[in-house]
């Protein structure tokens, strides 16, 4: 699963990408893509693993790509170079700046943060238009030629209802499509049919004070558009990152009356608005977190452990984590009746602990 951060340049884009990904940036005027993962710090795991004392513990991660700053009034042929740099992600991350610093000036024609939302939005919208009138064209121009195939079709018509809501400056991930319409269209990796997480990177007082300025215009457009929504001071955030001991991080944010550091809980949002969920597996060697959709299966669970234990899977051991952490062991889940067995076909659930039986 891989998420790509899209912003315009001096928004901040590059410091939340080195936030979430632990990793130092020593140029954010780069030209190519950096890729690197994320943890995703479930306190879910942290309790397992005091239950089991394994030797390892791992937590369930992500991908994130970090690109050149988006210029909207530069040269569309760098334009285009950026957008097929994030043509394949799963989701996008929309970095917008509200903060305030006197020495780092705003995006050309974009000094607050819902005209940098609009212009993100106006962008994606026309690239999408584009990509499907060229398709539509050419659908159109092969029928003058040679007869079409039902799958072709269908393709003209899905395309069709998709240029009305673009024409109508309308995000397609609002659209109910079928499985097999979403098909269909696939190959062109729309960037308005990924979920969208929007990312305000604000200054101290805004943080304190929970306000900036068109704050309520952002949030309705978020609300209107389905795209998930955060603040971060990225700023504050730095600073935490930079504390040695986890003691002196937690002291930090109690001063502030934090409860977890943000890039921590837009980890998670990002996780769960791309349709994510987590599994686990326990012992005394490991403690691991696993990622899978939502709407997987018991065996395609399995196949992300090992490909040969969905090949050759009977069945998994299941147990809930919230049954086990109220009764602390195995046998007390049991003994209450808690514990089952789970078919392939059967649907694995956030939080569950598996334990998967395949032959040899």
């Amino acid at each position: 699963m891989e998420i790509g951060i899209f912003g315009l340049p001096l928004t901040g884009k590059s410091t939340i990408f080195s936030l979430l990904t632990n990793t130092k940036i020593e140029d954010s005027f780069k030209r190519e893509i950096i890729k690197r993962t994320a943890q995703i710090k479930d306190n879910r795991v942290l309790s397992l693993a005091k239950l089991y004392d394994p030797k390892k513990i791992v937590f369930a991660s992500l991908d994130f790509i970090d690109i050149p700053s988006y210029d909207h009034k530069g040269d569309p042929k760098e334009k285009n170079r950026i957008f097929q740099m994030i043509q394949t992600v799963d989701a996008l991350l929309l970095v917008i700046r509200a903060f305030e610093n006197p020495s780092v000036p705003w995006p050309e024609g974009a000094n607050n943060a819902i005209r940098q939302l609009e212009i993100l939005q106006t962008e994606l919208i026309f690239r999408d238009l584009e990509v499907v009138e060229n398709r539509l064209e050419r659908l159109q121009m092969q029928k003058k030629k040679t007869k079409v195939s039902q799958l072709e079709e269908q393709e003209e018509k899905v395309l069709g209802k998709l240029k009305e809501f673009l024409e109508q400056e309308t995000f397609l991930s609002k659209i109910e499509l079928t499985e097999e319409e979403k098909k269909v269209i696939s190959s062109l990796s729309l960037f308005t049919l990924k979920p969208i997480i929007v990312c305000i990177n604000v200054d101290d007082e805004q943080f304190s004070n929970k306000f900036y300025e068109f704050k309520q215009e952002i949030l309705g457009e978020c609300k209107n558009q389905n795209f998930a929504y955060i603040e971060i001071d990225g700023k504050i955030e730095t600073e935490i990152n930079e504390l040695e001991s986890e003691d002196e991080k937690k002291m930090f944010l109690e001063e502030l009356s934090i409860e977890e550091p943000g890039i921590d809980r837009l980890a998670k949002i990002v996780y769960n608005h791309v349709g994510l969920i987590s599994f686990f597996t326990v012992g005394k060697d490991e403690v691991r977190a696993w990622t899978v959709k939502k709407g997987s299966t018991m065996k395609e669970a399995a196949g992300k452990i090992h490909s040969d234990f969905e090949k050759n899977f009977i069945r998994a051991e299941v147990m809930k984590y919230n049954d086990l952490i109220k009764y602390g062991s195995e046998e007390k889940v049991k003994e209450n009746g808690l514990w089952r067995l789970a078919g392939k076909e059967e649907l694995v659930e956030d939080g569950e602990i598996l334990n998967i039986r395949a032959n040899a």
